[in-house]
C-alpha cells in the first residue's frame, strides 16, 4: 500500500479540486515529461520514462509495439500552446493575505517583487502553487487515441513492465500545463505559514519572478522553487494503467471525483467492490485502465 503521508501525494490530494490534472510536488521539466511519453514516478516520486509515443508508427512497430491505428497518431495537437495566465493555487484550507506594497504595476515596466503575500493553513494540512506567467497548456490532439492505443498494447505493456505496474502504475501523458518557475509549499500543521515575494503582469494578477523566494516560514511545512527555462510541469493528466485489488475487468472512468481517494502517483489504486464496469472489456489480467 502506498504512503499517503509522502509529501508530492499529500500535495496532490490537496489540490485535486482544481480541474488540471494531478499537481506535481517534485521538480519535472517540460523535456521529461510531456504529451504523447509513456512512464511512471517511482518509489521516490520521481518521473521515470519508458516510452515516447510521438515517435513515427514505423519506429513503435520495430519496437514491438502496436502502433496507433490510422489518424491515430500520437501527436502534439496545439500548433502552439494555450498560454494563461494564473493567480497562487491553493487548497481549501489555506488563506492568503497581502503584506504591503502595490499590485497596479505599469505593464510595460520591468516585473519585479512589489508585494508579498503571506499563505497560512487554517487545519491540519494545507498545499500552495505559485507560478510565473504565462503558464502554459500542451496536450496531444486526439486524447481518445491513447486511450485506444493502451488498450490495443495492454498485453505487451504487461509483458515488459507488469511490476512497474503492479507497485506503481503506468502513464500515457495526453496533458501537462508548465511554466518557467513555480514555488510548491505543503503545510502539515495548523496556523503553518509561509510568505512569498511577487510581481505583476497586469494589474491585479500576480507572477513569480526571478528573484520570488520562500521567507518567514513557521510551523510544519516544506517549500521549494523551481525553475528551468523550457519549462516544469505543474500539472498533468492522461491515461493511467495500473493494479486493480478488488476486480479484474478494465474500466475507464471518466469522472476525475471517482479518483480522488484512490490514485497517488507512484503508488498502488484501490477499486471499490461497488464499482460497476462501465464501457471497458473484461480481460481477466487484474488491471485497468483509467482516464485522469
Amino acid at each position: 500500500m502506498p504512503n499517503n503521508a509522502r509529501l508530492d501525494r499529500v500535495y496532490a490530494r490537496l489540490l485535486q479540486d482544481h480541474p488540471y490534472g494531478w499537481a506535481l510536488y517534485k521538480k519535472v521539466t517540460a523535456q521529461e515529461l510531456y504529451p504523447g511519453c509513456c512512464g511512471y514516478f517511482d518509489s521516490d516520486g520521481d518521473w521515470r520514462l519508458l516510452l515516447d509515443l510521438t515517435i513515427d508508427q514505423d519506429s513503435l512497430t520495430k519496437e514491438g509495439w502496436i502502433a496507433p491505428g490510422p489518424g491515430d497518431q500520437i501527436k502534439t495537437g496545439d500548433e502552439k500552446p494555450m498560454r494563461l495566465t494564473w493567480g497562487p493555487k491553493k487548497s481549501k484550507s489555506v488563506v492568503s493575505r497581502q503584506i504591503g506594497g502595490e499590485l497596479a504595476v505599469n505593464v510595460a515596466s520591468p516585473i519585479s517583487p512589489s508585494v508579498t503575500l503571506s499563505f497560512t493553513c487554517e487545519s491540519d494540512e494545507g498545499a500552495v502553487l505559485t507560478t510565473q506567467n504565462p503558464v502554459l497548456r500542451h496536450r496531444v490532439g486526439n486524447e481518445s487515441a491513447v486511450v485506444r492505443w493502451m488498450k490495443a498494447n495492454r498485453a505487451e505493456m504487461l509483458r515488459r513492465h507488469k511490476e512497474i505496474a503492479e507497485r506503481h502504475g503506468i502513464w500515457v501523458v495526453s496533458k501537462t500545463y508548465t511554466t518557467t518557475r513555480s514555488g510548491v509549499a505543503v503545510m502539515s500543521s495548523k496556523s503553518s505559514a509561509v510568505e512569498i515575494g511577487i510581481g505583476a503582469t497586469v494589474p491585479g494578477v500576480v507572477t513569480l519572478t526571478p528573484s520570488s523566494s520562500w521567507s518567514s516560514s513557521k510551523g510544519d511545512l516544506a517549500a521549494e522553487i523551481h525553475d528551468h527555462s523550457e519549462g516544469v510541469v505543474v500539472f498533468m493528466s492522461g491515461v493511467y494503467f495500473c493494479k486493480k485489488l478488488f476486480k479484474s475487468e478494465l474500466k475507464l472512468v471518466v469522472e476525475r471525483d471517482d479518483q480522488k481517494s484512490k490514485i497517488f502517483r507512484g503508488g498502488y489504486v484501490e477499486s471499490d467492490d461497488e464499482e460497476q464496469d462501465e464501457g471497458g472489456e473484461d480481460d481477466g489480467d487484474g488491471f485497468e485502465i483509467r482516464i485522469i
